[in-house]
Formats: structure tokens, C-alpha cells, sequence
């Protein structure tokens, strides 16, 4: 009786675990999500983001250089960390806006799928 539960605990187990595999796979990997941020309606934004994440870490790298070779370091210090924070706060808004938009194409496939069993049973309400 007992190898029968553990059987039926076991293939449950194997079952669920295949379709998170088959849900996992189908996801976009994230060079995927992240081009397609550059597609958005917020595009403009994005592509104005990365321009200026690029020119900040071009500060920091040579905020760090003049740290070791100049007098003010303290003016460095402050310029590389001030940049990188920058940096670090426009990479974390386009990762919020790549999440954003995965969450926004998940309800919208979850309100396709709701309207669809509506249908299907209204139509079958209907019928009787």
C-alpha cells in the first residue's frame, strides 16, 4: 500500500517537473528580453538609457585612472563612485523594464486564455 503512494507521489513529481521544463524552455532567453526592451513603445527611452550608461562607464574607468595619477584624488574618488551609482541605477531600470514587459506579455496571454474558456463555455451553456 504504501510503495502504491510513493509511486503515485513520484510520477506526480516527474509530471510537474516536466512541465515546468517545457515552460522554462519556451521562455526567452535574456539577450532575447533584452533587444527586445529596444522594441517597446519605450524604446526612445531605452536607447537614451544605454547611451548614457556608456558615457558613465567611460567617467568611471577614467575616474579610477586619475584617482591613482593625479593630486585630487578625492575629487576622483568622488566622480568614479557618483558614476558608477549612475551606472548601476540606469542598468537596474532597463532590467526593470525588461521585467516589465515579460509581466505585461504574461497577462496578456492569461486574458487570452480566460476569454477563450469563456467563449468555450458560454457556447456550451448556450447550447443546452
Amino acid at each position: 500500500m504504501m510503495m502504491n503512494f510513493d509511486e503515485k507521489i513520484k510520477q506526480s513529481l516527474q509530471a510537474e517537473q516536466h512541465n515546468l521544463e517545457s515552460i522554462l524552455e519556451s521562455d526567452p532567453g535574456l539577450f532575447k528580453q533584452l533587444s527586445g526592451v529596444y522594441n517597446g513603445n519605450m524604446r526612445r527611452w531605452t536607447i537614451l538609457g544605454t547611451f548614457f550608461a556608456f558615457i558613465l562607464t567611460a567617467i568611471f574607468i577614467l575616474s579610477a585612472y586619475q584617482f591613482f595619477n593625479s593630486e585630487q584624488q578625492l575629487f576622483w574618488a568622488v566622480c568614479f563612485v557618483s558614476s558608477l551609482m549612475m551606472q548601476i541605477a540606469i542598468k537596474l531600470w532597463l532590467f526593470m523594464e525588461m521585467n516589465r514587459q515579460s509581466i505585461m506579455k504574461e497577462i496578456k496571454r492569461s486574458e487570452l486564455e480566460i476569454r477563450l474558456v469563456l467563449s468555450e463555455h458560454l457556447t456550451s451553456n448556450s447550447r443546452t
